[in-house]
């Protein structure tokens, strides 16, 4: 079944840059939400909240910045990671631009192709939409973010890790769909 809204949500929230004011109490709630939705993320985050604790905000910052904006190979872009900094990566950020208009997906600091706005798209589109992207594009940059990632024993693994289950649930939604339109 499709994941809600909600989930996607919560997991761009341990996606964004981590803001100072309420981390302590973000993170734990954005896990509740996914755990109880998708018991099979509950690892993969317990995970990264273990990997967290005791950090203090300024220190999670920086974590965060080195973990993700430092490296190509760690970029939370879906289009950097499909394409790198060239023409196509362009048309799917349009693409992923309009989408969000379309959908009512606010555009924040970050590019239309991060991972934040990506992932509360596909809890917003229609399932078609949302099961295109999941199961190719999405997918495909995850897995090489997740490489990325593995290599520094990142907390964020647990987090990429649980995104990766959540994108299934979308390509899982289509093999149910197809079955019960026979």
């Amino acid at each position: 079944m499709r994941p809600a809204p909600e989930v996607h949500d919560a997991l761009a929230c341990l996606l964004t840059y981590p803001a100072e004011e309420g981390i302590g109490m973000r993170y734990p709630a954005a896990v509740q939400v996914i755990t109880d939705a998708c018991p099979e993320t509950a690892d993969d985050l317990c995970g990264f909240l273990d990997g967290i604790a005791g950090v203090e905000p300024g220190e999670l910052e920086e974590l965060y910045t080195r973990t993700f904006d430092n490296v190509a190979d760690r970029s939370l872009e879906v289009g950097w990671q499909l394409f790198g900094e060239n023409y196509a990566r362009g048309i799917l950020m349009v693409r992923f631009r309009g989408l969000m208009r379309k959908h009512g997906v606010p555009e924040r600091t970050e590019l239309p192709d991060h991972m934040s706005h990506v992932l509360a798209l596909l809890g917003r589109a229609p399932a078609d939409v949302a099961r295109a992207f999941a199961g190719q594009q999405v997918s495909q940059a995850v897995t090489k973010m997740l490489a990325g990632l593995r290599s520094i024993e990142s907390p964020w693994v647990g987090v990429l890790e649980a995104t990766h289950k959540v994108l299934q649930m979308h390509r899982e939604d289509s093999r149910v769909t197809s079955e019960a339109q026979r």
